[in-house]
């Protein structure tokens, strides 16, 4: 994990802050309150968020209702960018969590995140749900936290690096066999109590076994009973079924009779109908009906033609009346201009006098014209008279004809009725015949079947004396089918019973081998498997604590005199010796407090990192203030620490001005929140 840029603005005291991380030793250096360790919990807030218990004041810039962090880093050639903000309303709470990875950005829930980030550095999942301690004892643990964990109580300590070490799980086995033991024994309680009554059932099975042996006797002799019932009851069946045939036969007589009378009945109502309907219709047919059909298409000619006569006599009346019309218009004109002309004095083309002369011509002219319309017009009424006249004669024959025509019809129409119902009485008179030949039919079959029947006389007597012998063979053998299945059901819910009985048995022994084995399984957790998980925890420990000793004193003699030596007792608590004295810590220096802590704190990473090598976060180190109250001889020993920690990036923050000498690069934090790079 290398660390590329990083932004935020309104955390604790600054506003607006951007930092670009170099490869190498970088120093943070600047005055005491510039904020140089507000940038290493700006890093923490972007890659963890809020810490449990850790409030939102306290990292927020006072006044400000928002915050943001923007932190770039590569992981195996990945580019990821994590963006945090923090929003005040009734409390400070985390509002947006957006992570990038390669330019594909992907917005997270809080606890998304975190998991997010656990993943991608390789962390044990396990430290999801825990807080950071993983990312303080192998990135970044603040000196003063550090200085804590030495002079905290051993078994705090203890259990400290126990949960860090993932040492705590033995614990936690142990615990957890404990609990497991405690189980066991009280499922063994329960289980010995369940296989108490085992020789009871067991009695009772013997018992309910010999029952049903028993019952199963009267089962098999009930069983034969019900077989010689159930054949005599066949037999007695048989005959019953055999009468019920010949009462069925009879009730077959007995129904054909009745429809025969029925059909006979039937016969004679239609045979009195037909008499009497044909002596109605011979009394219809006694007076005949003359009717010619040649005079009745005379007549209809004759009716056609004095038709077409009227109409053409009604076409010359109109022609005649409109050549009247224009008759008597023209002796209108001849007689207007005749006085006009009379009347004329000048012409009113030529506006000269008209002579007497030329009056008299055309007064002639005009006079001769009005008596030949004279003439026209009376011969044409004279017309007009004989034409009304011949009208009057053709409609009084065509009324006669017409008269005539509908009397025809009439008769035309009755003579074709009465000859239908001569034709009904015929056909009726052989219906009727036919008819007095079925009732005669049926006659002689009615006598037959009245025969038959009488033959069937003593039928019923003998079929409810079978009826008896059937119902009490059936009665009795009704009661023992009842009795056998009573029986069978019983021998049933015994077998039943004894199943149950047998599975129960077999539970309660499967119960005993369980009992043994639960109680072997308890012996193994006891004698063995704890003794053995104690022994791998004390190795372990003893391992780690061997380990951890070994480099936390090469780490502090570089940063001490020759005459002092450390190491680590059974609680990791460091023992610092001169000469074969111990040496309390209370009785350091200031710098050998510093050198005991920054040792141990380098240490503590150089073991987490080898124990757990998959994670990504080995070629980064943070140290926050790792000198305070160094001498002189110790910072110059810093020198040597940095080139053996080789690490990929280390990020230093520290006040000294002497340790910039020492890194590959210097960013200079100032109070007004500003920063610059400088490169040595």
């Amino acid at each position: 994990m290398i660390l590329k840029k990083l932004k935020f603005q309104n955390i604790r005291s600054y506003k607006d802050m951007e930092i670009d991380f170099p490869r190498g030793a970088t120093l943070l250096a600047g005055d005491i309150g510039a904020g140089k360790t507000s940038i290493l919990l700006a890093i923490q807030f972007a890659l963890f968020g809020l810490q449990p218990g850790q409030k939102g004041a306290s990292i927020l810039r006072q006044g400000e209702s928002d915050a943001s962090v923007f932190l770039e880093f590569e992981v195996d050639n990945n580019n990821i960018i994590l963006e945090r903000t923090l929003k005040k309303k009734k409390s400070i709470t985390q509002e947006k969590n957006t992570i990038t990875i390669n330019n594909q950005s992907q917005e997270l829930s809080t606890s998304e995140m975190k998991n997010k980030v656990i993943q991608i550095l390789d962390y044990p999942k396990e430290f999801a749900k825990k807080s950071n301690l993983l990312y303080r004892f192998t990135v970044y643990t603040p000196q003063e936290e550090m200085k804590a964990i030495i002079q905290e109580r051993p078994e705090i300590r203890l259990d400290t690096l126990r949960h860090i070490f993932g040492v705590d799980r033995y614990r936690r086995i142990k615990q957890n066999s404990q609990i497991l033991l405690q189980k066991i024994k009280e499922l063994v309680k329960i289980k010995e109590v369940e296989v108490r009554e085992i020789n009871i059932l067991k009695e009772k099975l013997k018992k309910q076994t010999e029952e049903r042996i028993q019952l199963t006797r009267e089962v098999n002799n009930l069983t034969l009973e019900f077989q010689q019932t159930t054949e005599s009851k066949k037999i007695e069946e048989q005959k019953l079924r055999a009468l019920e045939e010949k009462i069925k036969q009879k009730q077959e007589l007995d129904r054909e009779l009745e429809n025969r009378q029925i059909e006979s009945q039937g016969k004679q109502a239609i045979k009195i109908r037909f008499e009497k309907e044909i002596r109605l219709m011979q009394q219809q047919t006694k007076e005949k009906i003359d009717f010619s059909e040649e005079r009745l298409q005379q007549v209809s000619m004759l009716l056609a033609k004095h038709r077409q006569l009227l109409e053409e006599s009604n076409t010359e009346l109109m022609n005649t009346n409109s050549k009247i019309s224009v008759l008597e218009e023209k002796k209108q004109r001849s007689s207007d201009l005749k006085q006009k002309i009379i009347s004329l004095e000048n012409c009113p083309t030529c506006f000269q006098k008209v002579g007497q002369e030329h009056k008299d011509r055309i007064t002639k002219k005009s006079q001769y014209e009005l008596e030949d319309a004279d003439r026209e017009l009376n011969q044409k009424i004279f017309q007009k008279q004989q034409l009304v006249k011949n009208l009057e004669k053709e409609k009084q024959l065509i009324n006669g004809y017409e008269q005539d025509l509908k009397s025809l019809e009439s008769d035309k129409i009755k003579s074709q009725h009465q000859k239908q119902i001569e034709t009904k009485i015929k056909s009726d008179a052989i219906i009727l015949d036919r008819t007095l030949q079925e009732i005669n039919s049926l006659e002689t079959e009615i006598n037959q079947l009245h025969g038959k029947i009488q033959t069937f006389s003593e039928i019923q007597t003998s079929f409810e004396t079978q009826k008896n012998i059937f119902e009490q063979i059936n009665e009795k053998s009704r009661k023992t089918e009842i009795t056998l299945a009573e029986k069978t059901r019983e021998s049933e819910i015994l077998k039943k019973i004894l199943e149950d009985l047998e599975k129960e048995i077999q539970q309660k022994e499967k119960i005993r081998g369980q009992i043994n084995y639960l109680r072997q399984l308890q012996d193994w957790l006891e004698e063995k498997f704890l003794a053995v998980i104690t022994l791998t925890e004390k190795k372990v420990l003893a391992k780690l604590r061997a380990e951890f000793s070994e480099i936390f004193n090469q780490w502090f003699c570089i940063l001490v005199s020759d005459s002092l030596s450390a190491r680590l007792d059974e609680d990791f608590t460091p023992i610092i010796s001169q000469q074969d004295y111990e040496i309390d810590y209370e009785f350091l220096s200031g710098g050998e407090r510093t050198a005991v802590a920054l040792a141990y704190r380098l240490a503590l990473n150089q073991i987490l990192n080898s124990l757990m090598s998959k994670i990504k976060t080995k070629g980064l180190l943070i140290l926050d203030e790792p000198t305070d109250g160094f001498s002189d001889q110790q910072l110059d020993k810093m020198r040597d620490i940095f080139d053996q920690l080789d690490a990929e990036q280390l990020i230093l923050v520290s006040h000294e001005q002497k340790i910039e000498g020492f890194v590959d690069k210097v960013i200079r934090i100032k109070k007004d929140g500003t920063s610059m790079v400088e490169g040595n």
